[in-house]
């Protein structure tokens, strides 16, 4: 017989080896020969400039100054959102990209994140109090945050100050319309193209959807992603929508526009108001004579509520370098990356890149509801080198819409979700056939059944 302490022996040695070999294999060692790899649209920012020199390549030529060991590259998607989304998905999903880094439009975080396809943050990379909360709020799933916003996003009413008082009204008026259908029965007399929006079946028309509904009174789901509307409330957002179509107030070209085909509208003087993004402004700038007066521009914040957008950082699953992706992530969201993306063009995500304090966003004070574009003369440039120095008032402004903007639902059948609406509202907004009875009817059918994945 074996002595006890010899048997106890065998018996550890035994377990010893037993969790050895039920030990899981380490993962795959970082690929350090390659650059880190970030996926992102195109960089709309920078006009007239040849294709991937916008201020997102500049940041990523900083990080590589800065850490010539670890370079990173930018590679970039198709220019359409649903073409970006498909591809990232199918690259995430097969493993045939080596993405590290992933630029993820806000309405995409739950479904990556539901799906594994972006890993959680660790707590040196997560956003702090300095972020706009709507936009932090939306890269947190489960408890957990998966995304830092990158930068942000508003929906702006741009106006072109001459015509806007040859209408009778003045910019500084703007803040006393609750809604755009209010507004543009103001303005009326002046021009039947007096409004260029974004109407396509695209995700602009969606945004156009909600900020209509919104402005009702009408929410259509809950912080859990579920469907709680009505049909009545489905006919009255719909009946705010259609406000903008049925007296003729509305550019015809936007039932076909996105973005680039309502700036091009507007830039051309086909309508007086235009409902766009941040981005336009800098396009603008570069776009019109500065020297006319006759080209006069403004922006504002948008009767009623406005849409939040924008995009965030997320670490891919599939990356064997997480903790340098996020590090990068740290980098590009950091306070000096934020007044970059300012001074381009972007909305910071950082309320510090403003210079603004929330006791600015009052009634009383102007400069938080519009801003008129000063006529410059001569050869003074148009780029602002410093937008808070140049441009305070639209720096406000920017800043103050943000504070206010709304999220779209959080749920990850989002892309269910606003592809039943845009082929629905768009039926009903180009043909009139069926009208807004019948398609409430239809999309209270559908849409409950849309956000749950069905």
């Amino acid at each position: 017989m074996r002595p006890r302490s010899a048997l106890v022996g065998a018996l550890l040695a035994l377990t010893a080896a037993c969790a050895t070999t039920t030990t899981a294999p380490p993962g795959p060692s970082p690929d350090t020969s390659r650059p880190l790899l970030v996926a992102s649209g195109a960089d709309l920012t920078t006009p007239g400039s040849p294709a991937g020199t916008g201020v997102r390549r500049t940041l990523i030529d900083e990080w590589n100054r800065l850490h010539p060991t670890r370079p990173a590259r930018i590679v970039e998607l198709p220019n359409a959102t649903d073409d970006q989304r498909s591809e990232l998905i199918g690259a995430l999903q097969s493993g045939s990209a080596t993405y590290d880094v992933v630029n993820l439009d806000i309405t995409w975080i739950p479904e990556f994140a539901d799906s594994g396809l972006i890993r959680p943050l660790p707590a040196s990379a997560l956003p702090d109090d300095d972020f706009l909360p709507q936009a932090a709020a939306a890269g947190r799933r489960g408890g957990r945050t998966y995304a830092v916003p990158f930068n942000t996003d508003v929906g702006l009413l741009y106006y072109r100050t001459d015509d806007l008082l040859k209408s009778g009204t003045r910019p500084s008026d703007l803040a006393a319309f609750h809604s755009v259908g209010d507004l543009l029965a103001a303005v009326r007399p002046l021009s039947h193209n007096t409004y260029t929006t974004q109407l396509a079946a695209y995700e602009g028309l969606t945004v156009n959807t909600l900020e209509a509904f919104w402005t009702a009174g009408v929410n259509l789901v809950d912080g859990e992603g579920r469907y709680t509307g009505t049909e009545d409330d489905l006919r009255k957002g719909l009946d705010e929508l259609n406000r903008l179509t049925i007296a003729n107030y509305l550019n015809p070209a936007s039932l076909e526009a996105d973005e680039s085909v309502s700036l091009a509208q507007f830039t051309q003087g086909a309508s007086v108001l235009m409902r766009s993004w941040p981005y336009a402004y800098n396009r603008l700038d570069a776009a019109l004579d500065p020297s006319s007066p006759l080209t006069r521009f403004g922006v504002a914040r948008l009767p009623g509520v406005a849409a939040l957008g924008g995009q965030s950082l997320g670490v891919a699953a599939t990356s064997t370098r997480p903790d340098d992706a996020a590090e990068l992530i740290r980098f590009l969201t950091g306070r000096s990356s934020q007044r970059a993306l300012l001074q381009a063009g972007f909305a910071p995500a950082r309320r510090s890149a403003y210079g603004v304090e929330d006791s600015a966003c009052t009634a009383a004070n102007p400069a938080a509801w519009y801003y008129d574009r000063p006529v410059r003369k001569g050869s003074e440039p148009s780029a602002s080198p410093t937008p808070e120095g140049r441009r305070p008032g639209y720096t406000t402004l920017l800043w103050c819409a943000l504070r206010e903007a709304r999220a779209r639902p959080a749920t990850a059948h989002y892309v269910t979700f606003t592809r039943l609406i845009q082929r629905e509202v768009h039926r009903m907004l180009a043909t009139h056939d069926p009208g807004v009875d019948e398609t409430a009817h239809r999309l209270q059918e559908r849409l409950a059944r849309a956000l749950g994945g069905r």
